[in-house]
């Protein structure tokens, strides 16, 4: 064990001096607006003080190189930009530069600063050493070892963080090991060896149950109430729940005070914390029946544990039992224990109505309501002295008293709706409940008969130890291995059965221990090669790369097979391959690392937001963060072009999304693809309420921060650093109704601010139709704005040229600017392929798959294919 971490630690310094890279030179057309431009403006504006002959402040503008690599250059030109942008730069008694030019050179500062950055990470253009970043690790250990997937996601929290480059989590110049994390994992191989391989029978789990009539208070029949000081009682009425001698029968219970529509009912619950104290499964059976009633919806269950803490888990089942033959519901949970004193309660809950019981409003209207507020009149008449008001408020106190205690009506009662007919009301009857675990759904599990090949043979050995690791070791390291790596394997097993008293299990977990903690595990590593420049990757390094880059994990059976044959590499078979990983559902790993972090999903959710949204409630939120998901599968599953990014004529939505966004005919959680029209305000990810959402603050829109967003996420092209005080636009003060927009312009009036606005603005500014949780408007909201909001005003100018009046007239408007995004989106694409930087030495591979893309209609599948066949994937 020592041995393997010692050599981790080691080569991790290697793959940070490996990291090490040289630029590639300035692109001509940058140098030239450096001549043309930035050079003219300093010898005007800067040179007199900063200039070869006075060095004001030690600062010489006059040789400052345009290689901001080079020493403390890149700290300059920041510096630089940051004076002109807060107006320091020149003084104030020297002559103001046009605010055109000005900004021509923060724009030229700031796009070296992000070109320099990203051509650092670049490795010269060649990919270098990275680790596995979480996502690829736990993928990894569940497909080598057949680990259960809801074990495997809980190793998040053990492993090391992953750092982000350029966007993603997959570049190696922000994938690093450091002595910390090989503690993490240490920690996570050893939690991932007890699981793999165990040791005997399985263990018993225990077990909870109660019958529902047991843990039920019967209701009073008598409504108890308080009225002036007095304690009165009248006929409760209808029952909200019936306790009958095999069950109980719940006709209406208490939902939720949450915002949004109140869609679950709760009908038990329970602390499990003596029960679930590791992590695991656990089986539930609920004996239950139900009725649908004239609303005709299925009747569900719903099982929320932890709610409202990290370990927190939903599970929805079907309730199909009828109500007079009730029937067992069984569900295997998977449940967290999470820390020391973690709250585990189980809620139970039903999709019943909230009101088919009302209370007695004529009580309510003229007994309970006036008689609170009888005591401040009283007050108020004492403070006044009225002496005549005084006698009049104590006759009506003891009027309200004795009606009060002659009140003698049923306080519920049945709504209107379901008076005549209660039965028609959906009802839920519970029998009984019972949980137990920890259980394992078989014995031994997956992982222990893949690797062992069933139950520990009594007689288990180093001779099965050597076989067990022969067998395992390739899959580990991706690639064939050799006698000697196999040896030093078995050896540590042979140490652990020989010298510290291990039974052959115990041994063997140290031995897969050791081969989790190996650097050939834990590094997507590629045989180095005493060649100059760019080399054909081998087989089955191109395998790894491929299944990395569409599964997010090590390659299956056929990859390893066409690697083992020489075949992969054939274009035909190459784009076989291709199509096969991009139909198995492993590809939804795609989807969630490459779109997730694109469209930054895994950030949906982080704001929060007022509770002037009424409408916003944590089921949006999360069909918010699916939506997105789902969208991008669909376009990869259909092969639809990247444009519908853009704008498209269908959603990817489900019946809480459809309500949000009006749109009618949508019913059920499922997501699924539905036709919308132009007047329907949607299409695309622009319409996306996790996206609208995540670029307000809560409040109120926040269009530079969504133009801001386009331009890097959507054209990769991200703007100039903003001045050091620049600040969001501030909302409105007491008594303003400015929109937005107008709130923008007079941000705009200073002229340090206005040549970068300009570019900016119009693209935030269109999406102002949609509020601060992406509801569709026509007039200001949020903020406050009740009273005669003002109406929006979304047309603009692309820095282009284009015009547009509204949204429908933006999205065309940057339709026509296809071959720009088509540009942007293989470069993101590119960069999560390689795992490394995109920059200048790319500029051909780029150039070829925005060709690739206009070939074949912009489709998804045409941009993925074309980056497996280039040679920037296919060599080292």
């Amino acid at each position: 064990m020592y041995h393997a971490c010692a050599v981790l630690r080691a080569l991790a310094v290697v793959a940070f001096l490996g990291g090490v890279c040289h630029a590639s030179p300035p692109q001509a057309e940058q140098a030239q607006v450096y001549e043309q431009q930035v050079r003219p403006f300093l010898a005007q504006h800067c040179f007199s003080c900063h200039g070869e002959e006075d060095g004001k402040a030690g600062l010489r503008l006059h040789n400052l190189s345009t290689n901001l690599a080079a020493g403390n250059n890149a700290d300059t030109w920041k510096e630089v930009i940051d004076r002109i942008n807060l107006g320091e730069m020149p003084p104030e008694d020297k002559p103001r530069p046009d605010a055109e030019q000005a900004f021509a050179v923060t724009q030229w500062v700031g796009r070296e600063l992000k070109r320099t950055e990203r051509e650092s990470r670049m490795a010269g253009g060649q990919i270098v050493l990275r680790r596995m970043n979480r996502r690829e690790y736990i993928n990894t250990v569940r497909d080598m070892l057949s680990l259960d997937a809801n074990f495997t996601r809980t190793l998040t929290e053990t492993l090391p963080p992953d750092g982000k480059a350029d966007g993603f989590d997959r570049l190696s110049a922000a994938l690093f090991i450091d002595a910390t994390q090989m503690d993490a994992y240490l920690a996570a191989a050893q939690q991932i060896a007890d699981e793999a391989i165990v040791e005997g029978d399985q263990p018993p789990g225990e077990k909870i149950a109660f019958e529902a009539e047991e843990k039920v208070r019967p209701e009073a029949d008598r409504h108890k109430d308080t009225i002036l000081g007095e304690t009165v009682t009248y006929p409760l009425g209808v029952h909200s729940i019936e306790i009958q001698p095999q069950g109980v029968l719940h006709i209406q219970d208490k939902f939720g005070n949450g915002r949004g529509p109140k869609l679950w009912a709760r009908f038990e619950s329970l602390q499990l914390d003596q029960l679930v104290t590791q992590d695991g499964y656990y089986r539930i059976r609920i004996r239950a029946g139900a009725s649908r009633g004239r609303r005709g919806e299925p009747i569900r269950l719903r099982l929320l544990y932890a709610d409202g803490t990290p370990i927190a888990s939903e599970t929805i089942l079907p309730l199909e039992h009828r109500l007079e033959q009730p029937g067992i519901v069984e569900a295997m949970l998977f449940l967290r224990a999470g820390e020391p004193g973690q709250s585990r309660r189980l809620t139970m809950q039903w999709n019943g109505l909230e009101k088919v019981i009302q209370p007695n409003l004529k009580w309510q209207k003229t007994i309970k309501s006036p008689a609170r507020a009888i005591p401040g009149k009283i007050l108020a008449a004492k403070k006044a002295g009225d002496q005549q008001l005084l006698k009049q408020l104590y006759a009506e106190r003891e009027e309200l008293i004795r009606q009060a205690k002659a009140f003698n009506e049923p306080f519920f009662s049945y709504s209107d709706e379901y008076a005549e007919h209660p039965e028609e009301a959906p009802q839920l009857f519970f029998d009984s409940f019972e949980i137990e675990g920890p259980l394992h759904p078989s014995w031994p599990p997956a992982s222990h008969r893949q690797l062992i090949g069933g139950p520990t043979p009594e007689n288990a050995d180093l001779a099965l130890a050597r076989t067990v690791i022969a067998r395992l070791l390739p899959k580990a390291y991706r690639r064939p291995v050799s006698p000697e790596e196999i040896d030093r394997v078995v050896a540590v097993v042979d140490n652990g059965l020989a010298r510290q008293g291990m039974n052959f299990s115990q041994a063997m977990r140290l031995g897969l221990q050791t081969i989790l903690c190996a650097p050939q595990f834990l590094y997507i590593a590629e045989p180095a090669v005493d060649v100059e420049g760019p080399f054909p990757l081998g087989d089955y390094e191109l395998a790894t790369r491929l299944s990395y880059f569409l599964w997010s994990t090590m390659p299956d059976e056929t990859l390893f097979d066409l690697a083992a044959k020489g075949q992969l590499q054939q274009p035909d078979v190459l784009r076989e391959q291709v199509v096969r990983m991009l139909d198995d559902p492993r590809s939804g790993q795609f989807v969630e690392s490459f779109a997730g972090q694109w469209l930054n999903v895994e950030e949906f959710g982080s704001v929060e937001v007022s509770n002037q949204y009424a409408d916003y409630d944590p089921e949006l939120q999360d069909a918010s963060r699916q939506e997105a998901l789902a969208f991008f599968a669909e376009v990869l599953a259909s092969d639809l072009p990247i444009t519908s990014f853009l704008d498209s004529d269908f959603l990817v939505i489900n019946e809480r999304l459809a309500r949000h966004y009006g749109i009618p005919g949508v019913e059920g959680s499922e997501f699924r693809k539905v036709a919308i029209t132009p007047d329907q305000h949607r299409g695309g990810i622009f319409g996306m309420a996790g996206l609208l959402t995540l670029l307000a603050d809560g409040t109120r829109t926040l269009p530079v921060r969504r133009a801001a967003w386009i331009m890097e996420n959507v054209f990769n092209d991200p703007s100039p650093p903003p001045p050091p005080n620049a600040g969001e636009i501030q909302p409105n003060t007491s008594g303003e109704k400015l929109t937005v927009r107008q709130r923008l312009a007079l941000h705009r009036d200073e002229p340090t601010c206005a040549s970068c606005h300009k570019r900016l603005d119009p693209f935030g500014l269109a999406l102002e139709n949609y509020d601060a949780i992406g509801a569709w408007r026509t007039h200001a909201n949020g903020e406050n704005f009740r009273r005669d909001p003002p109406e929006l005003d979304v047309s603009g100018e692309l820095p282009s040229g284009r015009r547009f009046e509204n949204l429908n007239g933006f999205k065309t408007a940057l339709l026509e600017e296809r071959d720009r995004f088509a540009k942007a989106f293989s470069q993101k694409m590119l960069t999560y392929a390689l795992g490394r930087s995109v920059g200048y030495v790319d500029h051909r591979t780029v150039d070829q798959l925005t060709v690739a893309l206009q070939d074949h209609d912009y489709r998804l599948r045409s941009l993925i294919q074309a980056i497996v066949a280039s040679e920037a994937f296919r060599n080292r």
